[in-house]
């Protein structure tokens, strides 16, 4: 065994050891819990989501945006939860079906949900501290597919977490929180809002900055790829 499987291992275990942990904890049980059913509820509503919106959460994890933002649309919004990876998204599911959350759909990847059922645009597209998992190519091909199904001046609201001054990783090593704005403007959206705000990281609620956009015009075809 190779020296980068054996430290790929070391991480997985200590991810998996820290979702235990998590999972046996009663504070840290209580401390979600309130999130998905209150505070993430008016941080969404600080956001700018509403009453009856379509919102995608990409990279949706566990359902710590989507299971909120699902309370929060109501019976007559939609909330389309994605993630690639099909334990974490089985568990958001899990959540949405005990708490009775009937508006809530999951998928493995954006490509099964086009086009939005019942001929609707999205509302609200969410990329929360998951965009530093892709590369460059990945990110625009992303922009561009949301673009499509954004309604028009819909809002497109970014956690660009792990940037070069945040804890840096992945393919957010040399990337600023300003870079990652100018790249979004660059496939087609405009910088509407820079809201320092109380967000959901990990497992707490941290400080952090949300940069909310808006859909304009066609997007540049040499964004796309």
């Amino acid at each position: 065994m190779n020296i980068t499987s054996t430290s790929n291992i070391a991480r997985w275990i200590r991810r998996e050891s820290s979702h235990i942990f998590h999972e046996l904890n009663p504070a840290l049980r209580r401390k979600t819990a309130q999130w998905e059913s209150t505070n993430g509820v008016n941080f969404l509503q600080q956001i700018g989501v509403k009453k009856s919106d379509i919102v995608i959460d990409f990279g949706c994890g566990p359902g710590n945006f989507c299971i909120p933002a699902a309370r929060l649309v109501g019976a007559n919004g939609r909330v389309y939860a994605v993630d690639n990876n099909p334990r974490i998204l089985k568990k958001a599911r899990r959540k949405a079906d005990a708490l009775g959350l009937r508006n809530l759909r999951t998928a493995c990847n954006l490509s099964i949900l086009m086009p939005l059922p019942d001929g609707r645009n999205c509302d609200v597209a969410l990329l929360y501290d998951m965009l530093h998992f892709l590369s460059v190519s990945e990110r625009k091909d992303l922009y561009a597919t949301l673009h499509e199904v954004l309604a028009e001046n819909g809002l497109l609201s970014v956690y660009p977490k792990h940037v070069q001054d945040d804890d840096p990783r992945r393919n957010f090593m040399a990337m600023t929180t300003k870079d990652v704005a100018r790249e979004i403007e660059a496939s087609g959206y405009r910088l509407s809002r820079r809201l320092p705000i109380r967000v959901w990281h990990a497992r707490d609620i941290v400080d952090g900055i949300v940069l909310n956009f808006v859909k304009r015009g066609r997007i540049p075809s040499i964004q796309r790829g």
